[in-house]
């Protein structure tokens, strides 16, 4: 069980960050008239570049005739995820040609729920990160010095929190518009409340303890004790709500998408894929609504297990 929850969290992890070479209708690497070129990693820069003679790569790539010297390697699943095929509307699973069917358009689903890993990657990671370098050094400073630092901070604390997250990003996204980076950033400042806390608490029971008394008899200054004696010591805690952020954030994300309310144009949400399984359901599209939700509860749990894992380590 352990194994193969660690093995769908390193295939999920492997996926967000190599979709683009995964899946796309761009070569991994292609030789146009001698010149090497790398169009799928351009995707990692947002350039939607035009392919040679003025055809789109995948159209350049399949005209190429056997003897020319120009040439390309494409990726394991030649299919980009906006590239629509006509022909496969609303498709069910077709083997060895649409794995998983198409949506509404024609785009495969495969590919974007491939490039929507990317996405709650993204989030996930982004999340963590600003919640994390807000929130653990807040508790931390709180949690050690007390007084009226600590008073600050949780002052800080009780009025974040009052404000439940999809709320307080459907507010955000309405006045700031809606924007990857935006979400991301307004779930950074807000998930930073739960590493405080955390932190805050282990912090207050260990700063008294006779190894952090110890390095202060011995000259270490303050800040030199929380990094290098504290907060090694709570990593476990922190591990285990880092799992929980992630998974929460990602469920956000979902939600706003879901609602219609993502982040707009040029970006692959699971949760979208699964709206649109919910508009077409009348129509036996199944598998727009299937696959996304099988992905969004096999990650979720993955998450929750580490963090179930993590607890039992950190006790």
């Amino acid at each position: 069980m352990r194994v193969t929850v660690y093995t769908l969290l390193a295939g999920f992890l492997f996926i967000g960050l190599f979709a683009p070479i995964i899946a796309n209708d761009r070569p991994i690497l292609a030789s146009v008239d001698g010149d090497l070129q790398f169009p799928a990693f351009r995707t990692y820069l947002g350039e939607m570049d035009q392919g040679p003679q003025g055809l789109t790569w995948k159209r350049w790539w399949a005209r190429l005739p056997e003897d020319s010297e120009d040439w390309a390697v494409m990726p394991f699943i030649p299919y980009g995820p906006s590239e629509v095929h006509r022909g496969y509307l609303n498709a069910t699973p077709t083997l060895g040609v649409h794995y998983l069917g198409n949506d509404h358009a024609g785009r495969d689903v495969l590919t974007r729920l491939i490039h929507g890993a990317s996405t709650a990657l993204f989030i996930a990671v982004g999340t963590l990160v600003i919640a994390m370098l807000i929130g653990v050094p807040l508790g931390a400073l709180a949690g050690y010095f007390g007084g009226f630092t600590d008073m600050s901070v949780t002052a800080l604390l009780q009025i974040f929190l009052c404000f439940p997250p999809l709320f307080f990003v459907l507010v955000a996204t309405t006045f700031l518009g809606a924007s990857l980076t935006g979400v991301v950033v307004v779930l950074g400042l807000l998930y930073w409340v739960s590493f405080a806390r955390i932190v805050r608490g282990e912090v207050l029971v260990i700063r008294d303890r006779e190894f952090v008394r110890c390095a202060r008899g011995l000259g270490v200054g303050r800040i030199g004790i929380i990094v290098r004696h504290i907060l090694p010591a709570v990593r476990g805690p922190i591990l285990v709500n880092s799992a929980f952020v992630a998974a929460s954030s990602i469920i956000v994300e979902s939600t706003l998408s879901f609602l219609g309310l993502g982040a707009g144009l040029g970006t692959v949400s699971w949760g979208h894929i699964l709206m649109q399984g919910k508009q077409y359901s009348h129509l036996s599209a199944w598998h727009l609504w299937l696959f996304p939700a099988l992905v969004l509860v096999t990650i979720l749990f993955g998450l929750h297990y580490l963090a179930d894992r993590a607890r039992g380590k950190s006790t």
